[in-house]
């Protein structure tokens, strides 16, 4: 679409499975969320330029995402109940589009988000099921000890510590607002809420809680790392299957369109 055009902005809901996805964003010769999205929209809108989808988060490959949120441009009469029946249609059976409506110009995915919820499961005994939706751990997990550990980084602090070298930002800060552990029929899962995450942070922040749980460290390894700004003294990072992105929040919304 050329760019004296004039558009709306719509915004979708989507969910999808990342074990075959090198994560959500577009990259050469790669299969990302972000490129079937771009690539199927703009075929079924037969518009001459690309159509560009902007995602309220990048996620690592094989993260999945129950609850992802993007905005795209487009024409000011799209029919989005048909869009979103020829999506539904035409994209691969790991994405699934929920819901897609128009929304004022200044709606923007990423920077309008005010939270994002994650959660990380963990397996603590052999099963065939959701083997690629959970990290299957070796040792027993102390849920009380992992707890104590996973109070200690609510509020406001400077995630260095646990942020992979590659994704260093000007402001380091995230606020946590929620970050706990809860016992599940098949295991165990991590809970948390924060403005904003960097790279590689959930599962790093969940290997070393893990560690936490086997005696490797005390509770207060989690302080430490924060307070020392050093991802050396991390534990492992947790594998990207078990991660779940599971919501995103904006202002003046209660919950997502069309989520259960």
């Amino acid at each position: 679409m050329s760019e004296s055009t004039h558009t709306f902005r719509y915004r979708i809901d989507l969910a999808f499975h990342g074990a075959k996805f090198h994560g959500w964003q577009r990259q050469p010769n790669l299969r990302t969320v972000q490129g079937e999205l771009e690539t199927w929209i703009t075929r079924i809108l037969g518009g001459r330029d690309p159509v560009a989808v902007t995602g309220a988060g990048r996620t690592d490959a094989g993260v999945h995402a129950e609850h992802m949120v993007a905005h795209f441009d487009s024409a000011p009469d799209l029919d989005t109940a048909e869009l979103v029946e020829r999506l539904s249609a035409t994209l691969p059976e790991d994405i699934s589009i929920q819901h897609i409506s128009p929304v004022s110009a200044d709606f923007h995915a990423r920077f309008g988000a005010v939270a994002r919820s994650y959660v990380y499961r963990i397996d603590s005994r052999r099963t065939p099921f959701g083997r690629d939706r959970s990290w299957r751990i070796p040792r027993p997990f102390n849920l009380p000890v992992a707890q104590d550990a996973a109070h200690g980084i609510l509020g406001v602090h400077d995630f260095t510590g646990f942020c992979r070298a590659a994704s260093r930002r000007e402001s380091m800060d995230c606020l946590v607002t929620k970050s706990i552990w809860e016992e599940t029929g098949e295991g165990f899962a991590y809970h948390i809420i924060a403005n904003r995450y960097l790279h590689g942070m959930v599962r790093l922040l969940v290997g070393t809680m893990v560690e936490i749980s086997w005696g490797r460290w005390p509770v207060e390894r989690m302080r430490e790392i924060i307070a020392a700004k050093d991802v050396r003294l991390c534990g492992m990072i947790a594998p990207p299957h078990g991660l779940t992105l599971a919501r995103i929040d904006y202002p003046g919304e209660d919950q997502p369109p069309d989520f259960n």
